[in-house]
């Protein structure tokens, strides 16, 4: 007999199958479901999404001119900076594109295009970044922007903005 076989921390003799009848009959901690799903995202954090996850590192983005931004809607084209560029209601600015309740993606809404929504606990947010539904409860915070001389906007995403600072001049350009 090996000091396996003798380990006095056993519930018991291994029985045939290579299990005690505790493991065997134990239930798992997750189910297999679920470990699939977590897995899968973390791969996909690991690829893909992980370029949102250090979207505030470096400088300033350029995101094209300001007569590129001539109507509302919401900008899903720098979603891979981790914002979105958004005009509405005769502002400019760039909101984070991570929900503040547990930082999954947001997209905008494929069955409305003026609504942003939370990939994981379907919280919804206003063009403007305002919570309609969910388990949120604050605005998505904004980046600084700022207009340069060539007429190109640039969004700063190590420099935020929450709820209660929107009507800060440096989190939007107004535009008519």
């Amino acid at each position: 007999m090996t000091s396996m076989d003798n380990n006095s921390e056993s519930s018991g003799p291994i029985q045939a199958g290579g299990l005690t009848p505790q493991l065997r009959d134990a239930k798992p901690a997750m189910s297999r479901r679920k470990f699939v799903v977590v897995t899968s995202g973390c791969l996909f954090c690991g690829t893909g999404g992980a370029s949102r996850a250090f979207a505030g590192i470096g400088k300033p983005v350029d995101v094209g001119l300001l007569k590129e931004y001539a109507k509302d809607g919401i900008s899903e084209k720098f979603v891979d900076r981790n914002f979105f560029v958004i005009r509405y209601q005769g502002r400019l600015f760039a909101t984070i594109a991570t929900c503040p309740h547990k930082g999954n993606f947001l997209v905008r809404d494929s069955r409305n295009a003026n609504r942003i929504v939370c990939t994981g606990h379907d919280a919804v947010f206003t063009p403007g970044g305002v919570p309609t539904g969910g388990p949120v409860k604050r605005g998505l915070p904004r980046f600084a922007i700022a207009l340069n001389d060539q007429g190109h906007v640039l969004v700063n995403p190590n420099q935020e903005f929450p709820q209660n600072e929107w009507n800060d001049k440096r989190s939007y350009l107004a535009v008519q």
